[in-house]
């Protein structure tokens, strides 16, 4: 059934504006999102769809374009406006939005990345702090596949001297749920803390997200041993 042919009451848009958007359904917020559906597919029935496939919303909510495109009646548009809805989420669930934080404890940072958990791919950020070790700049560095990021040195030393910061945290997830850092992770990120200590500049933390938890270098020792 189309959309227009539906009651007034119960068509997305009319019932968010008469009732709130808070009334909606889940199905009914993705067909907001989605807009218009295609030849004997509604936006309604494409949300119901979609939560069909992926069961939950945090299922959805980590699903690429590619992978939402190929659900019936989804144009590639409507799969970006979905993927950009649950990627603001992401962002306003966690402090990220306050770009003068001051860091001074690992459970700082694992609260300001915690989204990181919800990702089925691999991310390297850098935060960059000043002398006061507040957040002047957050870079995402690299995103690829399980076990795909590595860390190209010189372009991170390059972009530590570029921020002229004083000290700096790296951070990365493990979507495969790892709780410990791989013998890669440990050796990658001794390298790089001489490396950045060469200009002056101190590596505060190495950071992992995993899910529900995270794993600092820092609290396990791992810069006593290095």
């Amino acid at each position: 059934m189309k959309i227009a042919d539906l009651p007034k009451e119960a068509k997305p848009r009319e019932k968010a504006f008469c009732y709130g958007i808070s009334e909606l359904d889940d199905y009914e917020l993705l067909a907001i999102l989605i807009g218009s559906g295609v030849k004997g597919h509604s936006a309604i029935e494409i949300g119901k769809s979609l939560l069909e496939t992926f069961i939950t919303l945090p299922h959805l909510s980590i699903a690429s374009i590619n992978a939402l495109e190929t659900q019936r009646g989804l144009s590639r548009i409507s799969a970006l406006k979905l993927v950009a809805a649950f990627e603001l989420h992401r962002r306003l669930s966690s402090p990220k939005n306050s770009t003068h934080q001051v860091i001074t404890q690992t459970n700082q940072i694992n609260e300001r990345f915690r989204y990181l958990q919800t990702l089925d791919y691999e991310v390297i950020i850098l935060v960059m702090l000043n002398r006061k070790k507040e957040i002047i700049r957050e870079l995402t560095k690299y995103k690829g596949s399980f076990g795909s990021c590595s860390f190209d040195f010189k372009e991170i030393i390059l972009d530590l001297l570029d921020s002229k910061c004083s000290s700096f945290v790296l951070v990365h997830n493990h979507p495969d749920g790892s709780d410990r850092p791989s013998e890669n992770d440990v050796v990658s990120t001794a390298i790089l803390r001489d490396k950045a200590e060469e200009f002056g500049i101190r590596l505060f933390d190495h950071v992992i997200i995993y899910k529900n938890g995270y794993y600092s270098f820092r609290e396990h020792g791992h810069f006593r041993e290095f």
